[in-house]
């Protein structure tokens, strides 16, 4: 634009003669760097300026703020409007440049945490103490095998796996439910204490609550599973040959004291005792007169040897038997085939 049509134009704007184009024109003029400089010169002229009202006017701060003013009042400046288009510009910009960001992580296989399951065995010892990783106290008894994973965190149950016998102290959590997998059936519980025994040479699997409650189902736990609730001082016995649980009242420390190292038995039948001691020693037994099987045996084991134990055993139960020993240790013991009335 030429000097003298800046010259005009800012005449015919203090005559108030401008048209809005011509106002738009003298805005962004003085709003540039270049017509900023322009106008300071043209301000040194006064003379050009001779009718304005006052020498202020001819301030290029002064002229500017009147000139936004004025094309406000005209609705020319929409300042407000001018930057709501801007933001929404660049709104759409940093979105074009986040939707491959998004679309990446979207699509991108998450890495699924791996569980390192444990397993704990024992064979040498009589009992074992274990603390599982949510804190929770478990005993196994001699021949047993437990598995559980490293860290129960982000799962929605703490799962756990039991060949033997074992007994469980479980911390309370009742948003992660614990569950000890015995094979056929499974026990779910939140915070409770009980005994499992799941011996593979075993007819049968045994649960007794000791306190809390439990729940025990067939296969594996889903939450819509069909659930049987044992009380404390209950047994429930699921027989592998007849797939029902049954359940009745004992006395619950006959089936927890291994665990402070006492054996009690109250008219067992001699079959499940000898089993039962050539775990607790760690030694073969092999009974090859079925007649001896079913005859009674109360005692309380505690410290005695496995010498001593056969004596006691035969004081109530006359049999007839060999043992194998290896330096001085009996390592297997045999019942060997007499003539004894099976007991009625």
């Amino acid at each position: 634009m030429p000097t003298e049509s800046k010259i005009q134009l800012l005449h015919k704007f203090y005559k108030d003669s401008i048209t809005d184009q011509e106002l738009k024109e003298l805005f962004f003029w003085l709003n540039s760097e270049k017509g900023s400089q322009e106008y300071e010169k043209l301000s040194n002229k006064k003379w050009l300026f001779s009718e304005f009202k006052t020498i202020e006017d001819i301030d290029s701060n002064i002229l500017f703020s009147r000139i936004e003013t004025k094309m406000k009042e005209k609705h020319i400046l929409r300042r407000k409007h001018y930057l709501i288009r801007i933001r929404n510009a660049a709104a759409i910009f940093i979105l074009g440049l986040l939707l491959p960001i998004i679309y990446y992580f979207a699509n991108t296989p998450k890495e699924t945490k791996q569980l390192v399951y444990l397993k704990e065995s024992i064979s040498n010892e009589k009992v074992k103490k274990l603390i599982l990783p949510d804190s929770t106290a478990v005993w196994l008894m001699s021949g047993s095998t437990i598995s559980y994973p490293s860290d129960f965190t982000g799962n929605k149950t703490r799962n756990v796996k039991i060949s033997g016998e074992a007994f469980f102290d479980v911390t309370k959590d009742p948003s992660h439910p614990f569950i000890v997998n015995l094979g056929e059936i499974g026990v779910k519980v939140v915070g409770t204490s009980f005994n499992v025994m799941n011996f593979g040479d075993e007819e049968q699997i045994q649960v007794v609550l000791e306190s809390g409650k439990v729940d025990l189902f067939k296969g594996k736990y889903k939450p819509d599973n069909q659930f049987v609730h044992l009380i404390p001082g209950q047994l429930v016995a699921y027989k592998k040959d007849n797939p029902e649980f049954l359940i009745s009242n004992v006395d619950v420390t006959k089936y927890t004291s291994w665990t402070e190292g006492i054996l009690l038995f109250h008219d067992d039948p001699l079959v499940d005792v000898l089993k039962k001691i050539g775990r607790w020693y760690n030694i073969d037994v092999e009974i090859n007169d079925p007649a001896v099987s079913n005859f009674p045996f109360t005692a309380t084991i505690k410290n005695e040897n496995l010498d001593q134990i056969i004596d006691l055993l035969q004081y109530s139960t006359p049999f007839k038997y060999s043992v194998s020993r290896s330096n001085g240790a009996i390592k297997k013991l045999v019942i060997e085939k007499n003539n004894i009335s099976k007991p009625n």
